[in-house]
């Protein structure tokens, strides 16, 4: 830190780079040296250690960071370093860029944005910096207007950053275009000189418009981003658009809203011909269920029919025909998995909070396992379908009674906290839940608890665990450790992706296999 220290005194320009990957930040600093010669730059790993030399430093002309740190992301860091050092540069330079990224970084008000995922971005990055940091700037003069009225450092940074983001983008100004980039003027069709200073209602539908205006008004209004979706015209085909806006620093008093577009025509497109096919074999595995069923209760009653006729003797044509109930069972088992499947992918468009607690105490019932017992340390909430989130459920704890422990010695478990102990199925103290009494060892203990920092809940048992080699295997459909159907966990994997989840797969503290559910939070805009 000592050579750090002493480059701060220095007086040729500072540049700070904050980034994790040593490797990205050897070479950014690379590049920045060479095309500045006389700065002095000065690297560092984290928000962290970035606040202490801007704390420290005598003189600081420029900030470069990577969007994620270890303790953070960069805009927290611009809004730290702004509050240290005002309107000093800030370059935001993220490993793949986004419309979700780019917004943010409009609204956080960087002075510049460089994605790190396209060709010779360090080149690019050093480039940039340099236009950004000008030695002969006077800073106080940050507010001087441009030849159009915009304050000039704010016009400059809002022209940057849309004219240098991939997707349609445009700065909208009391419902007039001030900014536009080049993909903003190919989807509209016309060029971008002719867009500048038009209206929504100059390039759309009467109807889309107004809902764009209404939209940019709301976010004026209220300071937050607004996402939604529009069909229109465009070049004369119709398009399905999602739209963000966000709120823009405004100058002198004037309304400003930021627009970012993604054309999701095809992918729409994709949907509708995947749901069309979805339905279409919902239809045929309905009515090949059904025909199975009315032949399982044809074969069920002909077998009874055969029993009350068979001699007290026929000793081995009972077995026979006991084998063959075997089978129909098996059959009837593969019609239940079959209709289980319908409708478990379709992605949830309207989810609403979940009771884990109260869905896994649901789901309890439905569980042929007398000896079994359910532990509820935590009650968190999903947003989810209840009936989905159900089934998920169900099939979690069926496959912990089915994959119990190879004794019937109880592993060591911690102490639960249930909740709600008076509810005779949601907890390891309520009548029913292990009739076989408190002192029995349950023949499985399986647990739900939320997880630590994030939306999320993880159910887990003292069965024997999945091994690592078989973690990604056993949530496919059609895969199966013991001969089973191999549908149950395909099915949760099905359901976990309907609701933008994510699950991991680990060993519980008493040995047995653990499924964590985590709630994403996802930019809809987001690659």
């Amino acid at each position: 830190m000592a050579d750090i220290y002493a480059a701060m005194t220095a007086s040729p320009p500072f540049v700070l780079y904050v980034g994790p990957d040593p490797g990205s930040c050897d070479r950014a600093a690379e590049e920045l040296r060479r095309a500045l010669p006389d700065a002095t730059v000065v690297t560092v790993g984290s928000a962290d250690e970035a606040l202490d030399v801007v704390g420290d430093a005598r003189r600081i002309d420029c900030v470069v960071s990577a969007y994620d740190l270890p303790d953070g992301d960069g805009l927290d860091l611009l809004g730290k370093v702004r509050g240290e050092r005002g309107e000093i540069p800030f370059v935001l330079f993220p490993d793949a860029g986004s419309e979700a990224i780019a917004s943010e970084a409009i609204t956080a008000g960087v002075s510049e944005y460089v994605r790190a995922d396209r060709n010779d971005p360090y080149r690019a990055l050093a480039r940039r910096v340099r236009e950004t940091m000008d030695p002969d700037r006077d800073r106080s003069t940050v507010d001087r207007d441009t030849d159009d009225g915009t304050a000039g450092t704010d016009h400059d940074r809002r022209r940057l950053l849309v004219d240098r983001t991939d997707q349609p983008m445009a700065v909208v100004e009391d419902g007039r275009y001030r900014l536009v980039n080049d993909a903003y003027a190919d989807l509209v069709g016309l060029p971008g000189d002719r867009i500048r200073g038009s209206t929504d209602d100059d390039l759309f539908p009467p109807a889309v418009a107004t809902e764009l205006r209404e939209h940019g008004e709301s976010v004026l209004a209220d300071g937050d981003r607004r996402e939604h979706r529009v069909e229109t015209e465009v070049n004369g085909e119709t398009r399905v658009l999602d739209v963000v806006h966000v709120p823009a620093d405004a100058s002198n008093d004037r309304s400003m809203v930021g627009r970012l577009i993604r054309d999701v025509t095809d992918r729409v497109e994709r949907e509708e011909l995947l749901r069309a096919e979805r339905d279409r074999l919902e239809a045929l595995s309905s009515a090949v269920a059904h025909d199975a069923r009315n032949a399982i209760q044809v074969i069920r009653g002909r077998t009874l029919l055969i029993e009350e006729s068979l001699p007290p003797d026929a000793d081995e044509t009972q077995e026979h025909l006991s084998g063959l109930e075997v089978g129909v069972d098996r059959l009837e088992e593969l019609v239940d998995s079959l209709e289980s499947l319908r409708g478990v992918s379709d992605p949830v468009t309207d989810p609403v909070p979940v009771s884990i607690g109260e869905a896994a105490r649901d789901a309890w019932t439905t569980v042929d396992a007398p000896d079994a017992r359910l532990q509820i340390r935590a009650d968190p909430s999903m947003l989810g379908d209840p009936a989905r989130v159900r089934t998920l459920l169900e099939n979690l704890f069926r496959n912990s009674v089915e994959h119990g422990p190879s004794t019937h010695e109880r592993r060591a478990e911690p102490a639960a906290e249930p909740i709600d102990c008076g509810d005779p199925s949601g907890t390891d103290a309520g009548n029913g839940s292990n009739p076989a009494g408190e002192d029995a060892s349950p023949s499985v203990t399986v647990t739900v608890d939320a997880l630590d920092g994030v939306r999320g809940f993880a159910v887990s048992d003292d069965g024997d665990g999945i091994p690592d080699s078989e973690r990604e295997q056993v949530l496919e459909f059609g895969y199966s450790r013991d001969g089973g159907t191999g549908l149950g966990l395909g099915i949760v994997s099905g359901i976990v992706d309907a609701h933008g989840w994510s699950i991991d797969l680990a060993d519980s503290d008493a040995g047995g296999a653990r499924f964590e559910f985590r709630q994403e939070t996802l930019d809809s805009f987001v690659s």
